[in-house]
């Protein structure tokens, strides 16, 4: 029974290692910020005049365009079409109820990126925010309830604003914590 409990100490011991290597791996390697509430989004880059950080409940409120229960048509790499119903705020409106920007859209590109550091695959110019606000938002609930798998916040852009052979689903970030304007050169 002694060495039972004495291999039983020696494995827990052996975890306990580990995980606090890959705890030290993702603060230092992955740049991963634990402290970072994941009810908030920040916009910034240098396409912005200044940055911004809302939380959820900000999102949420009417200072904001939201669309509630709409479908949005998602299209991946498969070639696999989904209809999928979110509710969010759209990121135009955010951008001019904030006046964050003060150039042409058209001179400017938007990325999301996530919590644990996926980023949609390119910048996007961000004229398409601006041409279709109803189209491309910030969702935080899906088929009516909230988005608790995917983070409280996931980017949706319909497959109708994408550039020919891009994806929307590659622009669906989850755990969305970030959205980076810059210029575009």
């Amino acid at each position: 029974m002694e060495a039972r409990n004495f291999y039983i100490a020696i494995a827990s011991i052996a975890v306990g290692m580990v995980i606090v290597w890959l705890f030290i791996f993702a603060i230092i390697e992955l740049d991963v910020d634990l402290f970072q509430d994941p009810n908030t989004i920040t916009i910034q880059g240098d396409g912005v005049n200044r940055q911004i950080t809302l939380t959820t409940t900000q999102l949420k409120s009417n200072k904001y365009d939201q669309y509630i229960d709409k479908t949005f048509h998602i299209l991946n790499s498969f070639d696999t079409e989904d209809d999928v119903i979110y509710s969010g705020v759209s990121l135009w409106s955010i951008i001019i109820e904030e006046a964050l920007i003060d150039v042409d859209p058209s001179l400017l590109t938007f990325q999301f990126w996530a919590r644990d550091q996926y980023h949609s695959p390119f910048p996007l110019n961000l004229s398409i925010a601006q041409n279709n606000p109803n189209l491309v938002i910030i969702a935080y609930e899906e088929n009516g309830a909230p988005l608790f798998g995917d983070g409280p916040l996931r980017s949706v852009l319909d497959q109708t604003t994408m550039p020919e052979g891009q994806y929307s689903s590659q622009y669906s970030v989850q755990m969305l914590s970030e959205i980076i304007i810059k210029m575009y050169f």
